[in-house]
């Protein structure tokens, strides 16, 4: 658990004088990072959340992680379920309000009901591995950096080269996206919701019009370096102005206005995973990688500060890639990074951001992110070599959440009691079959019955 772990933080040197590599500096010991933990949050309630991961060998996993804020007491993982959710390894996964859905490489997509605990159903419209899966997200201005998203729809990527739009209202395929000619390596959707980014095998990047469901823009891969090569990944930064596509040790940074490269960033060591988040006030572009470290890049400082106003394109493209030093590193994995998220909410996290990590060995490791904190404060061996990962808040099993079925005494008597309305676009496909069955079985009963009559 944490705390009895030594790991090693890797920070930026923020001196001229010193040297500008990342400067090892051992995790702060116990009593140092339970002080750092108690500035964080003032309040004394235990942050509990639920933690979802797929692996290799086709199980869905989900716990329950409860830590106390002041880090006086180890944290909790409770299992919640654990059970093989698919016939092949689990590639992608995404989590909206109270819906699940995991992709495999059995092309199927599943959807759970995380507030009954259950399995909707499947949705199969693809040929080959669900490479990625993608909930609509609208960002809320009271919250700017809360990971809730809306879900009114669901982007799914294939191995097959088609994007599917997905109207989680019924579930129906609403749009198919078609123009890449091989696999969809990842997709991203704007944080306005109208656009769509995604990188194929083809080396192609597409965006596409979700208001209209067809293509805007068809961008190439040029350049001598990286002939052949193809985006692995793809991001939308925070305010959704550049969007940032990951090959296999490289970043291309493109302004979104005029869908066009205007950085080259290079690493030194294998791009397995990447991310954009805002904490605290700043937005950071996060890069997981083979070598079992997370880094974090001030994407205002290191990467939009430095660009300059009109640049040539084809000179960007002919330029050796620039390296970056990260301004804070997280060791704490032993394998390969294969996927993180973020979640922070100002009610279950007490608004202290996390970041949750998995990687091929095996482990749930969560980092508190606050500036004076940066460390792991909780781990989870789960024995599986892990895929993906999602996060969602405790409360979507509790009662209050719930949808209604039937209508309050006050609403009877005329009397709006505040209580908790149903979902614009959440059904109940059992309460309508109940519904339907309920018809025929009346059906039956009042069917006419012959009756004799004798005459005298």
């Amino acid at each position: 658990m944490a705390g009895k772990k030594e790991t090693k933080v890797s920070l930026a040197s923020e001196s001229k004088a010193e040297s500008s590599s990342p400067v090892e500096v051992e995790a702060p010991k116990k009593d140092e990072k339970q002080s750092a933990f108690k500035r964080a949050s003032d309040s004394s309630k235990p942050i509990q959340f639920r933690i979802m991961v797929g692996s290799y060998e086709h199980n869905l996993l989900c716990v329950s992680l409860i830590m106390d804020p002041k880090s006086e007491k180890e944290p909790i993982f409770q299992p919640i379920f654990h059970f093989q959710a698919h016939a092949l390894s689990i590639k992608s996964m995404d989590i909206a309000k109270r819906y699940l859905v995991t992709g495999s490489n059995d092309e199927h997509i599943r959807i759970y009901d995380l507030q009954k605990r259950k399995e909707l159903g499947h949705l199969l419209s693809h040929q080959g591995t669900i490479t990625s899966l993608e909930f609509s997200k609208e960002i809320s201005s009271d919250h700017p950096e809360s990971t809730e998203k809306s879900g009114k729809w669901l982007l799914s990527g294939s191995e097959d080269g088609k994007i599917i739009i997905w109207r989680t209202k019924d579930w129906e395929a609403f749009s198919t996206l078609k123009g890449h000619t091989a696999k969809v390596n990842d997709l991203a959707i704007h944080p306005t919701g109208r656009v769509a980014i995604s990188v194929s095998q083809d080396q192609t990047i597409r965006l596409w019009n979700l208001m209209t469901a067809k293509k805007a823009a068809v961008l190439k891969i040029k350049g001598k370096d990286h002939l052949g090569q193809s985006g692995e990944f793809v991001r939308w930064s925070v305010d959704g102005n550049y969007f940032v596509v990951g090959l296999l040790d490289q970043l291309f940074i493109y302004k979104t206005s005029t869908a066009k490269i205007v950085k080259k960033v290079k690493f030194s060591s294998t791009l397995m995973t990447l991310d954009m988040f805002k904490i605290e006030g700043k937005e950071w572009l996060v890069t997981g990688h083979g070598n079992g470290t997370i880094d974090f890049f001030n994407f205002e400082e290191q990467i939009v500060s430095s660009l300059a106003e009109k640049e040539d394109e084809s000179k960007v493209w002919d330029s050796k890639a620039e390296s970056l030093t990260p301004v804070y590193q997280l060791r704490g994995h032993t394998n390969r990074i294969k996927g993180f998220t973020y979640f922070n909410d100002p009610v279950e996290t007490n608004g202290i951001p996390l970041l949750i990590s998995v990687s091929s060995d095996g482990k749930i490791v969560v980092w508190n992110v606050s500036e004076n904190v940066r460390d792991q404060v909780a781990i989870y061996d789960t024995g599986e070599r892990l895929n993906c990962v999602a996060a969602c808040a405790e409360n979507v099993e509790k009662v209050e959440t719930m949808k209604r079925r039937f209508n309050t005494v006050g609403e009877m008597n005329g009397v709006d009691d505040g209580a908790v309305s149903e979902s614009e676009y959440e059904t109940d496909g059992e309460e309508i079959k109940k519904i339907m069955l309920r018809g025929k079985k009346k059906g039956k009963k009042n069917k006419k019955r012959k009756v004799n009559i004798t005459l005298e």
